[in-house]
């Protein structure tokens, strides 16, 4: 039994590093829209539905999430879904300074990502990590983390081409899709392409179709992740749901997670995220939820 799942295993990588099925949908010509608006306007309606451009805000923002993931994605992608660390999480985000830390806990101890606009840093149970590969795909899901929890602030920062796509019906929702090439991309990436859709009534953004270049046995594969469950706090929009499935080159399901806590504005400062522990201001669990 185990050399026949280990055998699937390596045919599903295989498949997977080979990008050999579902492709990421082509660029295609604007989409004009009955509404008149092009993918620039869709965008920007959005970041102020979601409370504006974060980079403004001065404060910070801290979540605390617990999640679950299938076992195939873990043994096709082992580095990139860090499964043993990578489970229950206490997050920190400054949006004017770009810092991100996240403080993972799972089975096989703690993981604390420190994301800079000036690069990354990881810790497992307090020693600092060096392997490219473990520095690549950190960066990579902790850029594509701040897209999911944060929204579209993060797409009008990097977006280098915004294009109006076809509107779609879902579940009886009508929803504005826009293409988004971004650079720099997830983690290393020098590039990435989101297709982001927004709820054409509330103007939330709803699932971004995401390309992964920033890591080599992500290139050629694509994700989506659904958020949902929002709350406005404190003046922010912020999805509490989310569900992530693989969508190209195979089709599973892969993560499911979701807010456990919340809160804003501690006014913790750089020291207290850095070096594989959380101190001062953020050393505190989020808020619990209702």
């Amino acid at each position: 039994m185990h050399v026949v799942i280990r055998s699937v295993v390596m045919l599903v990588a295989g498949l997977w590093l080979a990008g050999c099925a579902t492709g990421f949908p082509r660029a295609a010509a604007p989409y004009a829209a009955a509404d008149g608006l092009d993918g620039a306007a869709v965008l920007a309606r959005s970041v102020a539905a979601h409370g504006g451009d974060l980079r403004t805000r001065s404060g910070d923002l801290n979540y605390a999430s617990d999640g679950r993931w299938e076992s195939l994605i873990q043994r096709i992608q082992p580095v990139v879904t860090d499964a043993g660390y990578r489970v229950t999480a206490e997050t920190r985000y400054a949006p004017s300074s770009g810092m991100h830390a996240i403080r993972y806990q799972g089975p096989k101890g703690t993981k604390q990502v420190l994301r800079t606009r000036g690069g990354i840093e990881v810790y497992y149970d307090g020693v600092r990590a060096t392997g490219t590969d473990t520095l690549q795909a950190a960066a990579m899901t902790t850029d594509a983390f701040e897209l999911f929890h944060f929204g579209p602030t993060f797409l009008a920062a990097r977006a280098t081409q915004v294009t109006r796509m076809a509107d779609v019906d879902e579940a009886g929702t009508r929803y504005q899709r826009v293409r988004v090439e971004i650079a720099p991309g997830f983690g290393e990436a020098a590039n990435d392409t989101v297709i982001a859709w927004f709820d054409a009534q509330t103007h939330l953004l709803h699932r971004v179709h995401l390309t992964l270049n920033g890591f080599p046995t992500t290139q050629g594969a694509h994700v989506d992740t659904t958020m949902t469950g929002y709350r406005a706090f404190d003046g922010v929009m912020l999805p509490t749901r989310f569900h992530e499935r693989v969508r190209g080159p195979l089709r599973i399901d892969a993560h499911t997670w979701w807010v456990t806590g919340l809160d804003t504005d501690r006014g913790w400062q750089p020291g207290d995220v850095a070096g594989g522990t959380f101190t001062g201001g953020a050393a505190r669990p989020a808020d619990a939820l209702p």
